[in-house]
């Protein structure tokens, strides 16, 4: 049995007719409300899609992931600049982060939630 899972974008590139999202196909984003409330407390769900900022990072914290993956900062950080470049790209994604929180009336992440989203179903 799984722990985790991590929801990335990556099967979605095979089906997301972006930009006629009228065909029928949801990101990621869309689809993890939907897998959180599916696996309930049986796993943790990581997301894995498209974080680039510290508010993306919010975002999906918000809407139930209990973490995030960054390949794509890091991996820019290290082609820049090595080891200082992905601890560079670290810096950057937590103040946007820390930044993000605030605008939202937040300081702990663990009190995220989809009210803290605008246009977010609060369901």
């Amino acid at each position: 049995m799984a722990d985790a899972h991590a929801k990335p974008q990556h099967d979605y590139h095979l089906v997301d007719p972006s930009p006629w999202p009228f065909l029928g196909a949801i990101g990621a984003l869309e689809a993890l409300p939907g897998i959180v409330a599916a696996v309930g407390d049986r796993m943790e769900v990581l997301f894995d899609s498209g974080i680039r900022t510290g508010a993306d990072v919010l975002k999906a914290l918000a809407l139930g992931a209990r973490g995030c993956l960054i390949g794509r900062a890091f991996l820019y950080g290290l082609a820049a600049r090595g080891e200082r470049g992905v601890a560079l790209a670290l810096e950057i994604i937590r103040g946007e982060f820390v930044a993000s929180m605030a605008l939202t009336g937040h300081t702990d992440a663990r009190n995220l939630g989809r009210q803290c989203l605008v246009g977010a179903d609060p369901r």
